[in-house]
């Protein structure tokens, strides 16, 4: 019968590490990254449709995933206001963070001239958010253990939190340190779907920044984000998930994940593949599950409904790992590993944050984290191994796959056919 100890180092040597990405990977000249994956360009991400009601501002998502004849500002209110009640996720307690009235609420209501919560109907127009990104993740498309297509990845619109407490317009609001993700399925159940959302992020490579880009670009959101995209979900909606990431309401860094209900309300959710901190007491019983299923999603019994980060460096510790690999491709799995020091240092506005995509000023470009943009960025891990990260690159090499078929085998897929989507882990940016 083996010890723990050697189960583990067997384990450990199954395992690949997650700073094995191919960060060498050459992408082929036709692929421009800025146009087909990480658009976060002004002529984009300030265009009238990411404004007031548009399909690509808040309001506009907002809209888009509620019934035909429904309000959207109960939609909006009712999640706003998830944040002023504590509840329980797995049993794990998640704590009112109060000062969303404040920060988010309190001023958004002014705007609209609204004298009580009651009575207050969230006008989209006014609405304290502000385009960043719109992104391509081909990297996160789903392959089944039986070698099945689950989708194509995800389509995701990135945006940032304004302080609407000063006495300027919306437009001239600056960035709060506050990020809100939609995060929509790419509905695809073959390889010809797979390969028919790469074309059309693809195409948009060869065009110009301009008016008929944006239409494209529109045609291929409105395929994932407007209403009806997916009509066996709740309101028709094809959203994953959405997801925050912010310091603004206080006194942690946290991210939090918000699904919607059969109700089709969104409800805060467990926060996929990141443990509650509080196993951390006594960590022996997941300690076990990594060691034992390294490369299968961490289990609900473990999972909270959110992901703290506890002070400027936060790492998950080694636990009773007894060994670094897992440690490190556990940490990557997780929301605060992957924003938090694991990833190296962020910046936004000048300041230490945990956003891979930063907050902006609306006449300025956000800015990318060297997580991102690395070719490769070197991070030291606690053990003092230098891990790599270049995630647009990986990225590339999805569409790149995603593109390019291999030859079919008897058995279905071909068993290198999207080997990053097969490789990759749930990421919030």
């Amino acid at each position: 019968m083996k010890s723990p100890l050697l189960t583990a180092l067997l384990a450990a040597a199954l395992v690949t590490p997650a700073h094995a990405e191919d960060c060498t990977f050459h992408a082929p000249a036709g692929i421009v990254t800025a146009k087909e994956l990480m658009i976060t360009d002004l002529s984009v991400v300030n265009d009238p449709r990411a404004e007031a009601a548009g399909p690509w501002s808040f309001g506009g998502l907002m809209r888009a995933m509620t019934p035909k004849d429904a309000d959207a500002g109960g939609l909006i209110k009712a999640w706003l206001r998830s944040w002023q009640t504590p509840t329980t996720i797995n049993t794990f307690p998640l704590e009112a963070r109060p000062d969303i009235d404040k920060v988010i609420i309190a001023p958004w209501m002014a705007r609209d001239g609204a004298r009580t919560v009651e009575d207050w109907s969230p006008n989209p127009a006014n609405a304290p958010f502000r385009l960043l990104a719109i992104v391509y993740r081909p990297d996160l498309g789903i392959v089944t253990a039986d070698n099945k297509i689950a989708d194509a990845g995800e389509g995701r619109l990135v945006f940032t939190a304004l302080d609407l407490r000063g006495k300027g317009s919306v437009a001239d609001a600056p960035p709060l340190p506050f990020t809100v993700i939609f995060e929509y399925a790419l509905k695809a159940s073959d390889r010809d779907g797979v390969k028919a959302w790469a074309e059309r992020w693809h195409a948009l490579g060869t065009l110009p920044f301009g008016a008929d880009y944006n239409a494209r670009l529109q045609a291929i959101t409105d395929r994932f984000a407007a209403r009806g995209a997916d009509t066996a979900k709740p309101n028709g909606s094809a959203l994953n998930q959405l997801r925050t990431d912010e310091a603004a309401l206080g006194p942690v860094w946290q991210l939090r994940e918000f699904r919607l209900d059969a109700t089709g309300t969104l409800v805060n959710a467990e926060v996929k593949n990141t443990p509650d901190q509080s196993v951390l007491t006594h960590p022996q019983e997941l300690s076990e599950f990594i060691r034992s299923h390294p490369d299968d999603d961490i289990p609900s019994r473990f999972l909270g409904g959110k992901a703290d980060i506890t002070g400027d460096h936060f790492e998950w510790p080694v636990m009773d790992l007894n060994n670094n690999n897992f440690r490190h491709n556990f940490a990557m799995k997780t929301c605060n590993g992957c924003h938090g020091a694991e990833t190296g240092a962020k910046v936004d506005g000048g300041r230490p944050t945990f956003r891979q995509i930063g907050g902006r000023n609306s006449q300025d470009e956000a800015t990318l984290s060297a997580f991102l943009t690395g070719t490769p960025e070197m991070v030291r891990d606690p053990s003092g191994k230098i891990q790599t990260f270049c995630d647009l690159k990986i990225r590339q090499k999805a569409l790149h796959e995603a593109l390019t078929p291999p030859q079919p085998v008897a058995s279905g897929l071909h068993p290198d056919d999207l080997s990053v989507a097969r490789s990759r882990r749930d990421r919030t940016d």
